[in-house]
Formats: C-alpha cells, sequence, structure tokens
C-alpha cells in the first residue's frame, strides 16, 4: 500500500503541463512568494529548511517576495547558510522566557526577532546574495490628520467593496527590494531599495500588526508616514500571481487569500490550481490533522494553552515539518513531483 505524502503539489495549468513534459527544474521557477500568517509559518520549518539551500545552488537569480512572516523567512533564504538562519529564527520565535518576566515591550520582542534572524553577518549576505533578490512587503500609511488604526478601519470598509478600492484608498504597496529593479512588472508596487541602514526596520514593519506592535516610521527618506504588516494588503497574494514566469509558493493552506481583509469573504478565495503559471507546496490535510490539536498554530495559542504549552506545542509543528522536508527531498531527488501534481 503506498503512504499517501504529506506534501501537496497544486499545479496550474501551464505550469502542470511543462512540469510533465520536462520534469520539476527549480531554475523554472524564478520568483517565490511568502505569506503572512504569523506562527502559522512554524508549520513550513522543515520545507524552507530543505527548499532554500537547493535554491541557493540551483542557479538563477531568485526574486523572493515576502509578506510579514513571509518576508522573515525569505531574509533566511537569501543568507549564505539559510538553514542555519531559519534555525535561528525558529529558536528566536519559540522562545518564550521573555514573556514570562512580567511587563514586556512587544516592539523589543519584534526587533530581538529580526536581529537574531539577520545574526552577525545576515544584513550583507542579504544585500549582497548572488542566489536571491529580497522583496520587503510593507503597507505604507503617509501621516494624515488619522491615527493608523482609523485609517486601517477605513481600509478595511474599502476592501468590503472589493480589492481595487483597498489599493486604490488604502495602505499604499511598497516593496523594499534588493534588487535594482520591481520583482514583476505585473506585481504593481513602489519600490525603495535595501540598504544596512533599512533592511531590518523594513523587516520589522513588514510584521508590524497593528495594534500589537508599533509602526515603523522613517523607513522612506523625505516622507512622512508609516510603515505596518505587509499582509494587510498582500496577506496571500494575488497580484503577484500575473507575473509572467512560473511562480513557487510554500504555502500552509492549499488555498489563498489575498489580502487581510479579505479573511472573511470566502468567495475571494483563489484555488491554486485555477492559476496557469503557480505551484503550490502545502501540507495535507492528514498531515495537519496528525499536528498537536489538529490544527496550524496561530496568534491564539499562547493565550488558549498558557507560555508553557504554546511553546510546546509550536516546537512539536516545528518539529513535525521535517516530514515535509523529507517528502519534498524524497519527491525532488527521485523524480516523482510530475506525478504528484494535483491540477485541473
Amino acid at each position: 500500500m503506498v503512504t499517501a505524502s504529506p506534501l501537496r503539489f497544486i499545479a496550474g495549468r501551464r505550469v502542470a503541463e511543462h512540469i510533465r513534459r520536462e520534469g520539476f527544474r527549480l531554475a523554472d521557477f524564478p520568483t517565490l512568494l511568502g505569506a503572512a500568517g504569523g506562527p502559522k509559518w512554524l508549520v513550513l520549518h522543515g520545507l524552507d529548511r530543505v527548499l532554500a539551500p537547493k535554491l541557493a545552488v540551483a542557479g538563477p537569480r531568485y526574486q523572493l517576495i515576502g509578506a510579514s512572516i513571509g518576508s522573515w523567512r525569505f531574509a533566511a533564504y537569501a543568507q549564505q547558510d539559510p538553514a542555519a538562519a531559519l534555525d535561528r529564527l525558529l529558536a528566536s520565535y519559540t522562545r518564550f522566557d521573555v514573556f514570562e518576566q512580567g511587563p514586556f515591550d512587544m516592539d523589543a520582542v519584534f526587533e530581538g526577532y529580526c536581529r537574531d534572524l539577520l545574526g552577525e553577518c545576515g544584513t550583507e549576505e542579504v544585500l549582497d546574495s548572488r542566489h536571491a533578490a529580497l522583496h520587503v512587503v510593507v503597507a505604507w500609511m503617509r501621516r494624515r490628520w488619522l491615527p493608523p488604526l482609523a485609517g486601517l478601519g477605513l481600509a478595511a470598509g474599502a476592501n468590503a467593496f472589493g480589492r481595487r478600492a483597498l489599493l486604490r484608498h488604502g495602505p499604499e504597496r511598497v516593496l523594499f527590494s534588493t534588487a535594482q529593479r520591481a520583482a514583476d512588472p505585473a506585481f504593481e508596487a513602489r519600490q525603495v531599495m535595501l540598504t544596512a541602514d533599512n533592511l531590518a526596520a523594513a523587516l520589522r514593519a513588514s510584521g508590524a500588526i497593528p495594534g500589537f506592535v508599533s509602526p515603523v516610521a522613517d523607513l522612506i527618506p523625505g516622507e512622512q508616514g508609516v510603515g505596518v504588516d505587509g499582509g494587510i494588503i498582500d496577506y496571500h497574494f494575488d497580484g503577484a500571481l500575473a507575473a509572467r514566469d512560473f511562480v513557487l509558493y510554500p504555502h500552509f493552506y492549499p488555498h489563498l487569500i489575498p489580502g487581510w481583509f479579505d479573511k472573511p469573504f470566502r468567495r475571494r478565495r483563489i484555488d491554486p490550481s485555477a492559476v496557469d503559471n503557480l505551484l503550490v507546496m502545502a501540507p495535507s490535510a492528514s498531515f495537519v490533522a496528525r499536528l498537536p490539536g489538529a490544527k496550524l498554530p496561530d496568534r491564539n495559542d499562547p493565550r488558549r494553552l498558557g507560555l508553557k504549552g504554546c511553546h510546546d506545542v509550536w516546537c512539536q509543528v516545528a518539529d513535525a515539518s521535517r516530514e515535509l522536508g523529507e517528502a519534498f527531498e524524497d519527491a525532488f531527488e527521485s523524480g516523482r513531483i510530475p506525478e504528484l501534481l494535483e491540477s485541473p
């Protein structure tokens, strides 16, 4: 009896036809997407540890477009030893002792995450990376008479009418990038160059959850404004899916929710198999069912489980995620990905 793979490969029509004809090659996917989603990323840790080093030696300079925790993961991908950077992020993210010492500052906690992720040499390695161009998505709010939370309330109202209204009247999508050109013309965004002075701040801004972490000011020289969580605009992305080239998406869900404010609208969910140029790799339902509580981690876990319980569960999920990495390694090395594809 053949055991079902814990890792799904969900392919759009054009991608599926190409892989079945030519086989799966990482070099055929010049763009990768990294979703926002807070601690849900822990289920991808094992997959990231296997995939990122393969990308580093596969050939082309990959365009890594990430929002919030997706940008943090991809900042690890762009370093010379991505597995070590991912392990530093994991250790920092699951260290709960800071919360046990009385009042704490979430801004300082997030600064610690980014500091540990980049380590001693990570900033230089990301900026000078030959195998990866990092694009950090930040929702940029110009200084107006409204405070940030009120402005986001108006953005949520605009989004109720559709994504176009959000993009027109809500925060501006800004890409902080290590590349001279935007990731793809189809992904409409203003671009600001990443430097040694703004990399950590841009990463922190991309994960600055409104009402939880303070917005980050002084990100764009000469402009009055603040940067907040990129997932507000690009929770799981939609604009980047129109890229001309194939897009690889290691994701924790088998579906896409374009922006944070789209979560209540089930009709706005995107089936990856309906996107011609997209290949999503996501944990199977049977794999998720074997996780603690039969669910992905989320930001409510500390309150629901307590700090000790949450730490234990998150570490268990990260440990279990190695099975996804092993599944990808096996499928990649054996050439079995074409037969594992799920397509329309």
